[in-house]
């Protein structure tokens, strides 16, 4: 069995590389929150065709290809964060160069539309990454110094750590009780299952698979969650973490479940343990989750903690 491979922590002044794999980017939103990061100490170093624009992309394929290969590359840059996200990362996943993300192990930070990244290169490399704040948006506003700290948390997980920064919110459900532990594996529904049964999508036996979506009415949810069942995906499982739904109501007159009634209906008693309405996603203050990495949930107590470290301080680039 391939084992995992951890990215080397990044260091206090170290070098970051801003990358767009996704949509065109806010020029203002992304030097504003270039300016953030400089603040605390970081170098930024920008992808070459940061900011290009090609329809709902930013720049062609081959250009977002090439400019996240050249993060990977570039022995000066220490950790990769997603400029936004939108729709694109997948149309990447065939010209990304493997060989060159396994040589040189870099944390890789972002979300929603990310969530193709990051399956694809723990698929292939087994890479740790981070689904967390996107550039633009998640370090350009109010909430930018709690999206870094909550980031940090993740980035410098050992074991023990709790996934979650404490205390948890109100909206924590156990919707099924049991104790577990698995690899932390997921990111954005519907992303997600755009990759079920391409050779990008991981084994998911044993993972503890982390969900959340934006902007989708509650019978595409039960759609998607359908598609992993009848995949069998969700069989094998050793745990489910739930985040934001945001948006996730119906979009037209007539009866309908709410996203609420559909992740209980489809979790509630299921035979290995399920929390809900847990603080990531498509909201500011999100939590980061180290994707990859092993996890162990334990409804008794409500303790969801890392069990391995997120990073590898022998990993030298």
């Amino acid at each position: 069995m391939q084992p995992i491979l951890r990215p080397a922590p990044i260091r206090p002044g170290g070098m970051i590389g801003i990358v767009a794999p996704c949509g065109p980017v806010d020029r203002n939103a992304t030097m504003k929150a270039c300016r953030f990061l400089e603040e605390k100490g970081y170098r930024i170093k920008l992808a070459p065709h940061l900011f290009e624009s090609c329809g709902y992309f930013a720049g062609t394929d081959r250009q977002r290809a090439s400019d996240f290969n050249l993060m990977f590359e570039d022995r000066e840059i220490e950790a990769i964060f997603i400029a936004r996200g939108g729709y694109g990362s997948a149309r990447i996943l065939p010209y990304i160069d493997y060989g060159i993300v396994r040589q040189n192990p870099k944390i890789l930070v972002g979300y929603s539309d990310a969530t193709a990244l990051q399956l694809a290169l723990f698929s292939e490399n087994k890479l740790v990454s981070f689904y967390g704040p996107v550039v633009s948006l998640d370090f350009s506003g109010a909430s930018a110094q709690q999206e870094l700290d909550h980031m940090m948390l993740a980035l410098s997980a050992e074991p023990g750590t709790g996934l979650f920064p404490a205390p948890l919110p109100d909206s924590v459900e156990i919707l099924s009780h049991g104790r577990s532990e698995g690899t932390l594996i997921g990111g954005c529904l519907s992303v997600l299952v755009s990759l079920l049964g391409s050779e990008h999508f991981p084994d998911m036996r044993d993972a503890v698979l982390f969900l959340e979506d934006i902007d989708e009415p509650p019978y595409r949810i039960d759609r998607y969650l359908t598609q992993l069942e009848l995949s069998g995906v969700l069989s094998g499982l050793s745990g489910v973490l739930l985040g934001a739904f945001v948006d996730c109501i119906p979009r037209r007159d007539g009866p309908s479940f709410s996203v609420e009634e559909v992740l209980e209906e489809r979790f509630l008693d299921c035979g290995y343990p399920v929390v809900s309405g847990l603080p990531f996603g498509h909201i500011a203050e999100k939590a980061t989750l180290a994707q990859g990495v092993r996890a162990a949930i334990d409804t008794d107590d409500l303790s969801l903690t890392y069990l391995m470290a997120a990073c590898d301080a022998s990993v030298s680039l």
